[in-house]
């Protein structure tokens, strides 16, 4: 079944089109490339922040670990 859109859902599409990928005014970014380095910024954060609790995790593993074996007395 082929779907066919009429010519307010292609105005729509082409508003969207323009909103998303048209730069505001020249020389400066498009919408679509500003969301890309804020998401790339965001997934950063999220590895950064993996990352701080894996080593916290392990400091604290190995501290336990030295304890029990008698190391701070």
């Amino acid at each position: 079944m082929e779907m066919v859109m009429n010519d307010e859902e292609r105005e729509k599409l082409d508003d969207l089109h323009d909103f998303f990928i048209k730069p505001r005014a020249p020389g400066k970014p498009s919408r679509a490339s500003q969301i890309d380095d804020l998401l790339e910024a965001v997934r950063a954060g999220k590895l950064t922040g993996r990352v701080i609790l894996w080593v916290a995790g392990a400091i604290i593993t190995m501290t336990a670990a030295w304890k029990g074996l008698g190391g701070l007395k």
